[in-house]
């Protein structure tokens, strides 16, 4: 089973899966510890340990201005690597149209992780 997304290509038959917007490489499905959603700051994109800089998710109504982030999936390797796949290729505001199509896909690639570790 193959599924390619525009940030990863996951292929359960050879094991491997392939990131292509974030800790870009090929890498063994079989070393992934744990994997989740989360939503890194924009402005520390590539800058620091990926998703070190979360952006929560909720009420912002005493916030003045909402920080920009990249919706993606953190993956902790059994080496305890942490990788990133950044499902945002460009930074969305919370709760936007562009947020929720990501994570849409989001959830898309979790789910085929989840299938194949069967979760």
């Amino acid at each position: 089973m193959m599924k390619e997304f525009r940030s990863i290509v996951i292929d359960a038959d050879s094991n491997t899966y392939t990131i292509k917007d974030g800790t870009q490489g090929e890498y063994k499905l079989s070393e992934i510890k744990k994997y989740s959603i989360l939503n890194e700051h924009a402005n520390y994109r590539g800058k620091a340990e990926p998703f070190l800089h979360q952006v929560l998710g909720g009420a912002s109504s005493f916030i003045a201005v909402e920080p920009k982030l990249y919706v993606g999936i953190k993956i902790t390797t059994t080496a305890n690597e942490t990788l990133a796949v950044y499902i945002s290729e460009n930074p969305v505001l919370f709760n936007s149209d562009a947020y929720i199509e990501d994570k849409q896909e989001a959830e898309r690639v979790k789910a085929v992780f989840d299938e194949f570790f069967k979760k």
